[in-house]
């Protein structure tokens, strides 16, 4: 019934369902927020231009209840997900008066919201009235003979909406932690329905139109002319978000992981909770570290899902997660080469074999773009449309795989007719809803300018130096040779953000919680290595882990019934894995289930 646990080291290749692909995906120029982002391919949809946006990914699969036409099936007979709890434009954030108490109101179909007001300024020291209205969405505990409280959830970014997502995922993550827990996930400060929100672009289509405008060349520290194309559009973005913040409350000061961890205190109090329970996925990991370090007394439970070091994100380098990248890529071809001709569009006799293809088409055009006419729209496959597509698919590779091999073997075969068909998941014309009246405020769709203002402002000031970017390039290019560049692109922007924060906690990142942290990890994850859970789990004391034996980022990205065993049992009792346990998934990319699920 729980799939297996065991103590082992090597990885099982074997099956994947074949769903078809329905999603549109995007040129990798900036990640993309779409409702449909986690529905058939979780992290397929979310671009590549700044990978470590994505978050949290699901895989398709029937433990976290994604279901292959895009819908979020139930987990039972109760559960709430709806259509309209998907969708992000039905419910009027601001017909809800903001009050400095929680004051809950129906919405999304059995979910309940709010907005709760709190200090914008935590350094003021009482000279500042300025407050921020933060939304809360929540999806109440069926269970209420046994309520345990409210779990929070972050699903990374940094700059996810959390109240997207509690549409997208929260019933299928809300039945893994129990009935017994009230489920709830939040918009943090200048993000989505919070409000001052940070909007660097007037519209979605401006901002989508200038991310298009990147060009097709992937980041080489080697070429200055394209290195000055990218640090000048640092610098027009940088601008345009300073000015945007003055416009609305200096919004961007006020956006740190500290002001964030300590808006989760608040809500935790207004909840009427003494501590904090929480499951924290990608950034998320970011901020459930932040928060164990500066308010260790009020830890009940923290779940901490596809780990990313904390001190390497505050040190602006963002190249400790991508130690597993490789591993990520070439498990494509093992998984392919097990799943037999009938499995696998890029089916070979050795997995090595399917590499060598692989990276011919990839080389090829990368110096012969190829041409597809007959797409609708019209489009040209570059190299850069190309990495990007691999790196995001590495999130969730169950979906996202036979998706990449499809596209890979049509370019090698030439086959105009299958290309037309998947050309719409590697670039998506902006379509402009002129005619249709915008909703009182929606959330952004593809807003890359939250992630600036709270990773560059966590981060020590940075500045350029193009010897020491090189330096900094040849590194992270080495370590993961095939997406490297795109990872490259955030510190160089970086070095151009101009806003600093008000407050950055500064402190070690380390402590001894009131109750220990379970880390949960994916044994090989693209943007969360278990390399980085093992530094992350010295500094805490008494933290637990589970690894499961899975590929793709966070552990939803591969379902495993062991994997939501051991974490609820974690939430409702407290309980850890014994030491070394190790889940084994139950469905692996290509050719289906496994362990008799």
């Amino acid at each position: 019934m729980y799939g297996t646990d065991r103590k082992v080291e090597q990885a099982s290749a074997s099956a994947s369902p074949r769903c078809p692909k329905t999603n549109k995906h995007r040129t990798p120029r900036r990640p993309n927020r779409r409702a449909q982002t986690l529905l058939v391919a979780v992290a397929v949809a979310v671009t590549a231009r700044f990978p470590v946006a994505a978050g949290l990914r699901s895989a398709n699969n029937t433990l976290y209840n994604v279901v292959c036409q895009g819908n979020l099936a139930t987990a039972d007979a109760n559960s709430t997900s709806t259509a309209s709890a998907n969708s992000t434009s039905d419910f009027d954030w601001l017909s809800l008066k903001p009050s400095t108490d929680i004051q809950w109101t129906s919405c999304y179909d059995g979910h309940q919201c709010a907005r709760l007001l709190l200090p914008l300024d935590y350094q003021s020291n009482g000279t500042s009235n300025a407050t921020t209205a933060i939304a809360l969405r929540m999806i109440p505990a069926r269970n209420r003979t046994n309520y345990r409280g409210t779990v929070l959830m972050n699903p990374g970014g940094p700059g996810e909406s959390g109240t997207l997502y509690m549409g997208l995922l929260g019933p299928s993550l809300s039945a893994t932690v129990g009935d017994s827990f009230d489920f709830l996930s939040f918009d943090p400060r200048g993000v989505g329905a919070s409000t001052p929100r940070l909007d660097c672009f007037t519209t979605s289509s401006e901002r989508d139109i200038w991310n298009m405008q990147v060009g097709n060349q992937l980041l080489d520290a080697s070429d200055v002319s394209l290195l000055n194309l990218y640090i000048a559009r640092a610098q027009v973005v940088g601008a345009r978000c300073a000015a945007a913040s003055a416009l609305n409350g200096d919004i961007a000061q006020f956006m740190s992981t500290a002001s964030v961890a300590t808006d989760m205190l608040n809500i935790v109090e207004k909840l009427g909770q003494d501590k904090l329970q929480y499951w924290g996925f990608s950034y998320g990991t970011i901020l459930g570290q932040y928060f164990a370090a500066m308010y260790p007394d009020n830890i009940e439970r923290m779940v901490l899902d596809g780990v990313y070091d904390g001190n390497n994100y505050r040190a602006s380098l963002w190249n400790s997660n991508v130690i597993n990248n490789e591993a990520v890529i070439d498990s494509l071809f093992t998984f392919c080469h097990q799943a037999g001709p009938s499995g696998c569009a890029l089916y070979d006799s050795t997995p090595d074999a399917i590499r060598d293809r692989f990276f011919a088409v990839l080389e090829s055009v990368k110096h012969a773009p190829v041409a597809i006419p007959l797409a609708t729209p019209p489009l040209v496959v570059t190299y850069l449309d190309l990495i990007g597509m691999i790196n995001i698919n590495a999130y969730s590779p169950i979906d996202g795989y036979p998706y990449v091999a499809a596209t890979i073997r049509a370019l090698e075969t030439g086959n105009q007719t299958l290309l037309a068909a998947l050309a719409p998941a590697l670039a998506t014309p902006v379509a402009c809803d002129c005619g249709q009246a915008a909703p009182a405020l929606p959330l952004p769709l593809n807003n890359y300018d939250t992630l600036h203002a709270v990773a560059c402002g966590d981060a020590d000031a940075q500045t350029y130096a193009r010897e020491g970017y090189a330096a900094f390039f040849a590194d992270i290019t080495r370590v993961a040779p095939t997406v490297g560049a795109l990872w490259a692109v955030y510190h160089l922007e970086c070095t151009q953000w101009p806003v600093r924060p008000k407050w950055r906690y500064t402190g070690a990142l380390a402590g001894r919680p009131a109750h220990p942290i379970l880390i949960v990890q994916p044994k090989f994850d693209p943007a969360g290595p278990l390399h980085d859970a093992l530094e992350v789990r010295k500094r805490y004391e008494g933290t637990g882990l589970l690894v499961q034996n899975s590929y793709g980022h966070t552990t939803p990205s591969a379902p495993s019934a062991c994997t939501a065993r051991y974490v609820r049992e974690y939430f409702e009792a407290g309980t850890m894995p014994e030491e070394g346990t190790v889940c084994e998934p139950d469905v692996l990319p290509f050719v289906g289930a496994v362990n008799g699920n």
